[in-house]
């Protein structure tokens, strides 16, 4: 009886849904020789898919990946670079590239704000990393406010995380 309630059940549960996760599982081998070159030849996410399964994952976890994204928009601020692919940073579809200033220099040659913006603005960067939600807080006259939205950010620490294209 209990086997008959076993298959039963099988029967009538709904659908597994699919993992918000992809993941890509390359050999050791592999992962060793492109360790240091992020490529799409497997298959990489778009900055609205990585935003998507970012933000169905919230605070809890982020969506590890290689994302290939257009550059649309650079900023800087507090000693990292943002590269944007969206020219509204707030756009809820926007992924953002947090970069440090050594990963910038590998990357554009230059950590000068106005020289990133020219080598870099309207062209394509594949990234490895961990896309995860972020909070950002509104602050009035140097006070945070119980006002926030949410950005999704790539950090990228190491310049092997990050490459240019076309």
């Amino acid at each position: 009886m209990t086997a008959a309630l076993a298959i039963l059940a099988l029967a009538t549960a709904p659908p597994a849904l699919p993992s918000p996760v992809r993941t890509v599982s390359i050999s050791s081998q592999e992962s060793r020789s492109n360790r240091a070159v992020p490529s799409c030849e497997r298959g990489c996410l778009s900055p609205v898919e990585a935003v998507t399964y970012a933000s169905y994952l919230g605070d809890k976890a982020g969506v590890a990946g290689v994302f290939d994204m257009p550059v649309v928009e650079i900023g800087q601020q507090a000693g990292l670079f943002y590269l944007n692919s969206e020219k509204d940073y707030r756009d809820r579809n926007c992924l953002t590239v947090a970069l440090t200033p050594t990963a910038m220099q590998a990357l554009a040659g230059t950590t000068n704000l106005e020289q990133a913006r020219e080598r870099l603005r309207n062209h394509r960067v594949i990234v490895r990393g961990v896309a995860r939600q972020v909070r950002i807080v509104f602050s009035h006259d140097g006070r945070p406010t119980e006002k926030y939205y949410y950005q999704v950010h790539v950090r990228v620490t190491e310049p092997g995380q990050v490459r240019l294209v076309a």
